[in-house]
């Protein structure tokens, strides 16, 4: 019995030494967060990609200033500037240009910056008269045209109306501007369609 009561407190001791000088080191970043791998799903309020500020450090300072903004170094969009940038620029590259409120492409070396967008256009139909609706067409004369005020008329499309294959009042198909009821239809023209640019 003694030496039964030996053994176990020989096993008692040691095991209690094993652990005292066991040592575990675990480092949480290694676990999380995790700085690599494929995301399901990333939240942030800012994000800035790469050094923003080409101050030649990744800091807080390369981060946008508002919620919902993304800053990158070298991406395809550049954050809003008071001109476009001047060098280590590739072509494709787009930059806004908030000192004048433009969208610009870079277009190579040879190309340089050019502003694109800001363009609005849109099919404007108006009616021969207020029998027919509203809002009627008025030519108000130079590059305005037929267009409401501020747009300019880029091109006339032509009459737009109805098509009618007998003599019952109703429109059997829409005649699209500039189209043709065909032969054998009565043609019901009820304005015309202009395409408007701001």
């Amino acid at each position: 019995m003694i030496i039964k009561r030996s053994i176990f407190l020989l096993i008692l001791i040691f095991v209690f030494f094993s652990l005292s000088f066991a040592e575990e080191s675990i480092t949480i970043t290694t676990y999380y967060p995790s700085p690599y791998g494929s995301y399901n799903e990333l939240q942030s309020n800012k994000l800035a990609v790469g050094d923003t500020n080409s101050d030649g450090q990744m800091t807080f300072v390369d981060l946008p200033p508002a919620n919902g903004q993304i800053y990158a170094a070298r991406s395809v969009i550049f954050k809003p500037q008071s001109s476009v940038p001047s060098s280590n620029v590739r072509e494709g590259e787009v930059a806004y240009n908030n000192a004048d409120n433009n969208l610009y492409v870079y277009k190579g070396s040879s190309g340089g910056w050019q502003a694109v967008g800001g363009v609005i256009s849109y099919t404007y139909y108006c009616f021969n008269g207020t029998v027919y609706g509203t809002p009627v067409c008025t030519n108000a004369g130079g590059n305005q045209g037929y267009c409401p005020a501020g747009y300019t008329q880029k091109l006339a499309l032509g009459a737009w109306g109805a098509c009618f294959s007998g003599s019952s009042g109703i429109g059997d198909f829409l005649l699209p501007p500039g189209g043709s009821c065909g032969s054998g239809c009565i043609t019901k023209v009820i304005g015309n369609a202009y395409v408007c640019s701001q």
